[in-house]
């Protein structure tokens, strides 16, 4: 007779990740080797990248938000975050928000790499670029990993999904709307030259909760980096440690924390 399965303990908190333009799930299912034991960590993979690359593309973030909906609801009630880096920074901020609007918020919203959602783009748009160009401009900002770059069939495959993304996240315009009642964390690589620092302290504006940004040694993809570990693991640390809402939201406080250089 085979002994009962041994139910594991539900998460403490959810970690909800989504990636860079043309970004797969697949690197975020390394951080589970990390984080803070009791927190889950749960790739959003969109359609027409990595395991889904078969399925068409989405036309717009609305589609886009729609889709993650059911993955993400369930989760209303249980301590659960988002987190996005770059272009994944506008879907989760966006997805956060319509969280919000259906009385189901994060526990907090954790974003990377990008210029504040009401502040202009630093760097030229690169949607239109034709290919060779595209592919040139992705390598200077370290986007474009030699194996893809030297095999023009998958660049063929996969260049359609980094432009839609750029163009989404290129062309993107905050809606009117209130700020989130969502503690906000924002962390941004010093060397990053899709970024400028006064702009991407712009996210200040999006929350009437907490609000703290981090400055890194890091370029663009500073996600790989021990600094961005050490501080990710330490803001999940205090997320899970955070008493349960009751209505009342703490006074919001801002915190410019810079690693050495």
């Amino acid at each position: 007779m085979r002994p009962p399965p041994v139910e594991e303990d539900p998460p403490e908190l959810t970690l909800y990740c989504l990636a860079h333009a043309g970004g797969s799930a697949a690197p975020y299912r390394r951080w589970q080797s990390f984080v803070p034991p009791g927190c889950r960590v749960v790739p959003l993979e969109l359609p027409g990248h990595g395991t889904r690359l078969r399925e068409p593309l989405a036309g717009d973030l609305d589609e886009l938000v729609a889709g993650l909906l059911p993955t993400v609801l369930p989760s209303a009630g249980v301590p659960f975050a988002v987190f996005g880096h770059s272009f994944g920074s506008i879907l989760a901020f966006e997805l956060s928000r319509e969280l919000s609007r259906l009385g189901a918020p994060p526990a907090a919203l954790l974003v990377a790499g990008r210029n504040g959602p009401g502040e202009p783009s630093s760097h030229r748009p690169m949607h239109r670029l034709p290919d060779e160009q595209l592919v040139t401009e992705l390598g200077r900002y370290g986007g474009m990993p030699d194996e893809l770059r030297d095999v023009p069939e998958l660049l063929r495959v996969y260049l359609p999904a980094i432009r839609r993304d750029l163009r989404l996240t290129e062309t993107y315009t905050r809606s009117p709307g209130p700020a989130l009642r969502v503690p906000l964390s924002v962390y941004a690589g010093r060397r990053d030259r899709l970024v400028e620092l006064p702009r991407v302290f712009g996210w200040a504006h999006e929350t009437t909760a907490e609000f703290g940004m981090t400055v890194l040694s890091g370029d663009h993809f500073l996600l790989d980096g021990d600094d961005f570990r050490t501080s990710l693991t330490e803001r999940l640390h205090r997320i899970m440690r955070a008493p349960a809402p009751t209505g009342a939201f703490p006074s919001r406080t801002t915190v410019l924390a810079t690693s050495a250089l």
